[in-house]
C-alpha cells in the first residue's frame, strides 16, 4: 500500500528481544550502518547495568506521512532535474502499479527509522534507537533498498514525519550523492538538512564522526541557500569551531581530529599507527570538555613546545574545559610528570586523566593505559590538576574527580579527607595515601607514582616510623567500610622513599672513599658532590636528538615567559645555555650545542661553557646550603687540612639543609653566587647549584658543631682569605644547622 494513500500499514512494535538487542547494541552493532565499520576496544569496557529504557513505537501502528501538499507536489528529484534539462518526460512519484515498497517511519530511540512497508527489521531498528540525540534536528535512519531511484526517494520525502525544525539524514547503507540528495530534500520539504559528505563510523555514546581520510563531514542544506559544512562529529560538541577539521601541524608534532577532540602525535605513519587511531575513535565525547591525547606507547615523548602551541591557539575561556591524556610516556626527561611541566611552562593549570576515557558515557570509567596502549582496568582516580609554580613552595597536584568512597570524611582540601585529628587520607594516582596532616619530604614522589595495571593501592606513609602502626590501623578501618568488591581490589602497602625530596637522585659521596682528591694549589681540589654527568671524554652526537631538541623547545618557552633572564644581556645562544641547565637538571647526558647546530643535524660538541652561561641566567642564592656525603676518617682529615678547595663540575646543594640524603657526613656551605633552579624545576624549589669551577674555603667548625664540614663560597675575583668573613659564614652557617635539626636556639 502506497504511504500517499489515506490508509496505514500497521506497524508491529519491536519485540521484546529487538528492544533488549537495541541496549546491546547502542548504535555500533548490527545492520544497516554506515558501512562496516571500525570498533574500538575501548567501546567494549562497559558497566553492566540494565539497558536504558527507550520509547517504543506507538501503538497502533507506525506513523505515515499525510499526503503532500500541492506546492510539494511540482518539486523534482535530482534525476528528474536533469532529464527535464534534456527534453525527457519527469518521472511521476511512486511506482505506476502500485507495486514499489511503499515507505514507512518508525520511533525507535531518539531517532526514526523509515524503512519499506511492514516489520522493520530489528537490526535497523537498534541501529537507529542506538543513534545519540540531536538537540536541533530530527534524526532520520534512511534504510532505502539497494538500486532505490528517484521514486524512492519521493516516496521518502512523504515518510519524513511533519515538523519545523531541521532534519539529520543518515543512510543506513553508503550511497553515492547523499549531499545532493540532502539538497533536494531540503528544497522539496522546505527544512534544513544536514547529510553525511563522506562515511561516518561510529563514535561513542551513539555518536558519528567522518574523519578527513572518509570525506568532507556533515553538510548543511538550508532550503535556498548554498551547501556549507556544519561539523565533523554528531552530535556537534560546543569547541567543533575551534579545531581545525583536519590534521594541522605543531612542529614536529601532528594534530589529528578525533570523534573526542585532537591526538597529538608524531608526524609520519607506520604500522601501528591504524590501530592506535580505531582505539582513539572510541573515547568518550563530551559536549563541552576537549580531550587532547598526547603521545603513541612506546615512542619519545613529543615536544613539550607543541604542546603548548596547541594550548595557546585555544581562547583562554576554552582552555579550563581541555582535558590531557597521556597515550604515550607520562614522564619527560630526568623522570618528571608531563603534567607538571606542561603546566610549568603553560603557566596556568592544566587537567590531566589519569588513563583514558572510556566509551560508555554512562558508566564514566577512566582506563588504565597498557604499554601497548591497549585498555586495562578502570581506575578510581580519575583526573588531577596540576598548577603553575608560583611564590613560595610549589602547589602539589590534586585530585578533581575520583571514584573512591570517601563521601563521609570531610575533605580539607580538594582530593583530600581528615581520617584522624593529625593524619589524612588523600587521593593520588596509585590509589590512596594516608599519611600526616604535614606533608613529608618525599611528597612528590608518591604523588606522581603511576597505577598499577593489576590493582589499586592504598599506601600508608612510613616518613615517621613512630606513626606509621597507628597509620595503618587507620588504613585498615577505612578499607574495612568499603563495599565488599571494592576491598577484594585493593592492596595495602607502605610507602617509603626511594629518593629524597624533589624527586631528585641521591647525592653520591665526594670525593670516592680511596680516591685521593688534589688541592687548589695543584690544579684541582675534592668534589663536595660528584659530577652527575660523564667521566670519560665528551662524545659527540648527530643531531637532532630527541631529549636535546625537547629540552630546546622547553628553554625557549621559559625564557619567552620570563624575558627578565635575559634582560642584561645579548647572548644569541641563550636557548642553547638554559637548555644545557634542564638538561643537567635531568641527569640525561645529552649534547650540548645551539639550537642551529640541532636543527642543521651537524654533530654538537659537550660544552661546559654552555652550561656555565645557563647557570648565570638564573637568580643568585645567597645564604645557607646543604648536602650529605658518605666519608671515611682519612678523608676528614684531608678536608680538615685543606684551606681551599675548588669543584671543576657543578655542585648541587640544597637551601633546606642535607635532610634525609644518605651519608655519614654534612658539608654546610655559606653560597654567595649559587643560582637557584625553582622556575626551571618547581619541584625542586630548594635546589641550589655551583657554578663549574666554583672555589669553597674550608672553615672550622664550632666545637658544638661536630662532624660536619664547613665551607664558604668564594666569589668571583674575591680573595680567599678574609678572618670576618670566615667569622660571619661560621655562625650563619651553625645558625642554620639547628634550624634544620629543630634545635631552636640549643
Amino acid at each position: 500500500m502506497s504511504v500517499n494513500q489515506t490508509g496505514a500499514e500497521a506497524d508491529p512494535q519491536p519485540t521484546a528481544s529487538t528492544r533488549a538487542g537495541t541496549a546491546r547494541a547502542g548504535g555500533r552493532h548490527g545492520a544497516p550502518r554506515p558501512e562496516a565499520a571500525r570498533t574500538s576496544p575501548w567501546h567494549g569496557r562497559r558497566q553492566q547495568t540494565p539497558g536504558t529504557p527507550r520509547p517504543s513505537a506507538p501503538r497502533g501502528g507506525g506513523l505515515t506521512a499525510p499526503p503532500a501538499p500541492e506546492a510539494r507536489r511540482g518539486s523534482r528529484t535530482p534525476a528528474e532535474g536533469a532529464a527535464a534539462g534534456a527534453g525527457a518526460s519527469p518521472r511521476p512519484a511512486g511506482h505506476g502499479d502500485g507495486s514499489g515498497p511503499a515507505l514507512t517511519a518508525h520511533r525507535a530511540g531518539q531517532a526514526w527509522l523509515i524503512s519499506p512497508a511492514g516489520t522493520a527489521d530489528p537490526r535497523a531498528l537498534a541501529f537507529a534507537a542506538g543513534l545519540a540525540r540531536d538537540p536541533e534536528c530530527t534524526v532520520l535512519v534512511a534504510d532505502l533498498p539497494d538500486g532505490a531511484d528517484d521514486a524512492t526517494l519521493e516516496e521518502l520525502a512523504q515518510a519524513v514525519p511533519p515538523g519545523r525544525n531541521g532534519l539529520r539524514l543518515v543512510f543506513g547503507r553508503p550511497r553515492p550523492g547523499a549531499a545532493a540528495t540532502a539538497r533536494w530534500l531540503a528544497d522539496r520539504l522546505g527544512r534544513t538538512v544536514i547529510a553525511a559528505d563522506g562515511s561516518p563510523l561510529p563514535a561513542s555514546a551513539g555518536g558519528l564522526f567522518i574523519g578527513a581520510d572518509r570525506g568532507a563531514g556533515w553538510v548543511r542544506c538550508a532550503p535556498g541557500a548554498p551547501e556549507a559544512l556544519d561539523s565533523r562529529r554528531f552530535p556537534k560538541p560546543s569547541w567543533e569551531s575551534l579545531l581545525p577539521d583536519r590534521p594541522w601541524s605543531l612542529g614536529r608534532a601532528v594534530a589529528e581530529p578525533l570523534p573526542a577532540g585532537v591526538w597529538l602525535r608524531p608526524a609520519g605513519e607506520d604500522a601501528a599507527r591504524y590501530d592506535h587511531r580505531t582505539r582513539l575513535l572510541g573515547l568518550r565525547v563530551s559536549g563541552e570538555l576537549l580531550t587532547v591525547v598526547v603521545g603513541v606507547p612506546g615512542a619519545a615523548p613529543l615536544p613539550l613546545a607543541d604542546v603548548v602551541r596547541l594550548w595557546q591557539s585555544l581562547p583562554p575561556h576554552v582552555r579550563p574545559a581541555v582535558r590531557f591524556a597521556c597515550y604515550g610516556p607520562t614522564r619527560l626527561s630526568g623522570g618528571r610528570h608531563f603534567g607538571d611541566v606542561l603546566a610549568q611552562v603553560a603557566g596556568e593549570p592544566v587537567h590531566l586523566y589519569n588513563g583514558m576515557p572510556g566509551a560508555d558515557d554512562d558508566a564514566g570509567e577512566m582506563l588504565l593505559v597498557r604499554q601497548d596502549g591497549s585498555p586495562g582496568r578502570p581506575l578510581l582516580g580519575q583526573e588531577f590538576v596540576h598548577l603553575p609554580p608560583a611564590a613560595g613552595p610549589p602547589s602539589p597536584p590534586f585530585a578533581a574527580a575520583h571514584r573512591w568512597p570517601l563521601g563521609g570524611l570531610e575533605e580539607i582540601s580538594p582530593g583530600t579527607h581528615l581520617l584522624a585529628e593529625d593524619a589524612v587520607v588523600e587521593v593520588v594516582r596509585s590509589g590512596l595515601w594516608v599519611r600526616l596532616r604535614q606533608d613529608p619530604a618525599h611528597a612528590a614522589e608518591v604523588r606522581s607514582a603511576d597505577p598499577e595495571p593489576g590493582r589499586e593501592r592504598i599506601l600508608c606513609d612510613a616518613g615517621s616510623e613512630e606513626a606509621l602502626p597507628r597509620l595503618e590501623r587507620l588504613a585498615a578501618d577505612l578499607v574495612r567500610d568499603f563495599p565488599p568488591g571494592l576491598r577484594a581490589a585493593v592492596r595495602l602497602g607502605v610507602c617509603r622513599p626511594t629518593v629524597p625530596a624533589g624527586g631528585r637522585a641521591p647525592a653520591r659521596p665526594a670525593p670516592r672513599t680511596g680516591v685521593r682528591p688534589s688541592s687548589a694549589a695543584d690544579g684541582g681540589g675534592p668534589r663536595p658532590v660528584p659530577s652527575g654527568g660523564r667521566t670519560g671524554p665528551a662524545r659527540q652526537r648527530t643531531a637532532p636528538d630527541s631529549a636535546h631538541e625537547g629540552s630546546l623547545s622547553v628553554a625557549a618557552e621559559i625564557l619567552r615567559r620570563h624575558p627578565e633572564l635575559t634582560a642584561d644581556r645579548r647572548d644569541p645562544d641563550a636557548v642553547a645555555a638554559l637548555a644545557a641547565v634542564l638538561r643537567r637538571l635531568a641527569a640525561t647526558g645529552g649534547p650540548d650545542g645551539t639550537g642551529a647546530e640541532a636543527v642543521a643535524g651537524r654533530p654538537v660538541p659537550a660544552d661546559a661553557g654552555l652550561l656555565r652561561a645557563g647557570l648565570r641566567m638564573l637568580p643568585v642564592h645567597r645564604g645557607a646550603t646543604g648536602l650529605r656525603a658518605t666519608l671515611d676518617e682519612p678523608m676528614r682529615q684531608w678536608y680538615a687540612g685543606q684551606p681551599l678547595v675548588a669543584d671543576p663540575d657543578v655542585c648541587e646543594a640544597s637551601a633546606l639543609g642535607p635532610r634525609d640524603e644518605p651519608g655519614n657526613t654534612d658539608f654546610l656551605i655559606w653560597s654567595v653566587d649559587g643560582r637557584r633552579t625553582d622556575l626551571l624545576d618547581p619541584l625542586c624549589p630548594d635546589r641550589v647549584l655551583f657554578l663549574p669551577g666554583s672555589r669553597f674555603r674550608v672553615l672550622e667548625a664550632e666545637p658544638a658543631v661536630p662532624g660536619v664540614v664547613m665551607m664558604r663560597e668564594v666569589g668571583p675575583g674575591r680573595t680567599p682569605r678574609d678572618p670576618g668573613l670566615d667569622r660571619a659564614a661560621v655562625g650563619e652557617l651553625t645558625r642554620a644547622w639547628r634550624e634544620w635539626r629543630g634545635d631552636g636556639g640549643i
